[in-house]
């Protein structure tokens, strides 16, 4: 193979990788409160403050890991913020979502404006990528897999863990009980509304985290909705990876490899017309709702309240 070629495709595989964390990240968030029967609209403006708060920490203080604090911190409001109003007050989740969305997208610009705007002086300090020793100067490998920040190494471990929680402890059993049946669930002492509270709260925080992930270790900087319809994706990709933590790894790997691959091209220059390329990871977001990847069947409970009678 072509020297060039091979550089191009460890490129991309790189990419793919961290393009697909910040999509990782309000994915597994969703699918923590979809379980659970709450149906998460909000997590685009929850990665947004995460995206702008944890960028300002940083920036203010020069500490990364304060910025990402008070970025797990605004998340983790805004998913209060959420389960209040669709638990508790029993609000339309549609509606609420929506409007965080809004709310977060009109706050985080406003903030962001009074700071300054894009200037050499507010760059925020980043995560450096982890030190791995020679390994991280294997050929190929150590570029494509040992070269990131510990957040990616993080989405992983996430991954894992939410899958072992799911299916292997009695704790998971009743978490997805509660998203299946929460009469039946509650009939046998589970806490419906502890449960549904904590996987939106979770959801926040994690959502939160995709949005740090892209201002902490990508940019430096904060622009206006930063996180450009990353929280609709993670909903697809959701939907692609039939509500299975491993499935939806493999959706964000795929709508990152296709994020890289725009990119790629256009760097490459050949002549396809940048728009169309950048449609790309949201047409097979279109293409996943629509029901493309087939029959997927969602908690039985998903986005209704729950009255306990």
């Amino acid at each position: 193979m072509d020297a060039a070629w091979m550089t191009t495709i460890v490129t991309w595989l790189t990419m793919s990788i961290r393009m697909s964390i910040p999509l990782l990240f309000p994915s597994l968030g969703g699918l923590i409160s979809q379980k659970a029967g709450v149906y998460n609209f909000g997590l685009e403006g929850m990665m947004l403050c995460g995206a702008y708060f944890g960028y300002f920490g940083s920036y203010i203080t020069g500490n990364p890991w304060i910025g990402l604090l008070l970025g797990v911190v605004s998340g983790g409001l805004l998913g209060l913020l959420l389960a209040f109003t669709s638990i508790h007050l029993r609000v339309s989740q549609l509606v609420t979502g929506l409007g965080i969305g809004v709310f977060s997208l009109g706050i985080t610009g406003y903030l962001y404006r009074l700071i300054g705007i894009g200037t050499a002086t507010t760059a925020a300090t980043l995560f450096t990528s982890v030190d791995f020793g020679r390994l991280g100067s294997l050929p190929v490998i150590g570029e494509i897999f040992l070269s990131h920040s510990w957040m990616v190494y993080a989405g992983f471990v996430l991954v894992i863990l939410i899958a072992w929680f799911f299916f292997h402890t009695t704790p998971g059993l009743n978490f997805r009980a509660v998203g299946e049946n929460p009469q039946v669930a509650d009939t046998a002492g589970v806490n419906v509304v502890t449960n549904r509270y904590l996987a939106v709260v979770v959801s926040g925080i994690l959502a939160s985290l995709g949005g740090a992930f892209l201002t902490l270790t990508q940019t430096a900087y904060f622009t206006e909705n930063i996180s450009a319809g990353r929280g609709w994706i993670a909903i697809s990709a959701i939907v692609l990876g039939k509500f299975n933590p491993w499935g939806v790894l493999l959706a964000c790997l795929l709508f990152g490899a296709a994020d890289a691959a725009q990119m790629q091209i256009q760097v490459m220059n050949l002549g396809i017309p940048y728009q169309f390329l950048l449609m790309t990871p949201y047409i097979l977001a279109m293409l996943a709702m629509v029901g493309f990847v087939g029959k997927v069947r969602s908690p039985a409970a998903m986005g209704k309240p729950y009255i306990k009678h």
